[in-house]
């Protein structure tokens, strides 16, 4: 059985992976990465690059959930693009990769839409769920108990009958202080062996991230900014003999490639991407 945790990182994550420390249990983490007023992942005046790397660390599997949580049926191809690839910028910014395996928000990616083109171009992992505990629903003290009955019978008593990818928010306080560690006991006790959403499908660990070649690069100071776009390692000049990049790459000394007016963003990363 695979859990699984969307939205985050937020308010409550470093929580939910101090119960999954205590449990000894991993899970998956499909993160998003500007959504619900929090700043960038990227972003190094948040806790986020932090929370992100000490789940990592700890074997915990990263996925992409897009970068600001839209319906992804429900906007053209340029936006459903900017959606993964701003994601992918972050993760590259903080980990030097970025993930090969992604869920839709409302899990809408539909055929018609052409979101699942996109995917398959890409080069996702187009993930679903079949157990959604519908958490969002019933984040109150009053009412968590719905999602833990969700939970409870959707489960089979017989580990051997069907495995689970669990569709849970790591957003949400009462899934995080009440729900994940009923969802771990109850598993456990039902004999459950809880993994990563990776080792759930029988992926090996190495096909889980995508890395990044890193250009080179003369300088540690350029920006790390994905959403603003605002700002440059060097801007081209007429005589910088400076290239303005074709393929997202800067970097390569004076003679090399610059983000600055490129149709991809006016920045590059610490590994050489924008």
């Amino acid at each position: 059985m695979a859990l699984t945790f969307d939205d985050g990182p937020f308010t409550y994550t470093s929580q939910i992976l101090d119960i999954l420390d205590n449990l000894n249990v991993q899970a998956t983490f499909f993160v998003a990465g500007n959504n619900k007023g929090k700043k960038r992942i990227d972003d190094t005046n948040t806790a986020w690059p932090a929370v992100l790397r000490r789940m990592h660390a700890a074997g915990h599997q990263i996925a992409s959930h897009s970068w600001s949580h839209r319906n992804l049926n429900q906007v053209n191809s340029t936006i459903q693009r900017t959606e993964i690839i701003y994601n992918e910028m972050a993760f590259r910014n903080l980990f030097g990769w970025f993930p090969t395996y992604f869920r839709a928000p409302f899990l809408e990616c539909s055929t018609t839409s052409g979101c699942q083109s996109l995917m398959k171009t890409l080069g996702y992992h187009l993930l679903g769920v079949n157990v959604d505990t519908k958490d969002y629903m019933y984040d109150s003290p009053s009412l968590i108990q719905t999602a833990k009955d969700r939970f409870s019978q959707a489960v089979s008593q017989d580990p051997t009958r069907k495995g689970y990818i669990v569709l849970a928010h790591d957003v949400h306080v009462q899934t995080v202080v009440n729900l994940t560690q009923y969802m771990i006991e109850t598993s456990k006790v039902r004999g459950y062996r809880l993994v990563t959403v990776g080792e759930c499908l029988g992926d090996p660990r190495a096909n889980w991230y995508r890395p990044v070649n890193p250009s080179p690069i003369t300088t540690r100071t350029s920006a790390t900014t994905v959403s603003t776009r605002t700002s440059s390692t060097v801007v081209p000049t007429s005589n910088s003999g400076l290239k303005i990049s074709a393929d997202q790459t800067c970097g390569g000394g004076a003679t090399g490639f610059t983000c600055q007016g490129s149709k991809y963003g006016n920045c590059c990363s610490f590994y050489g991407f924008w």
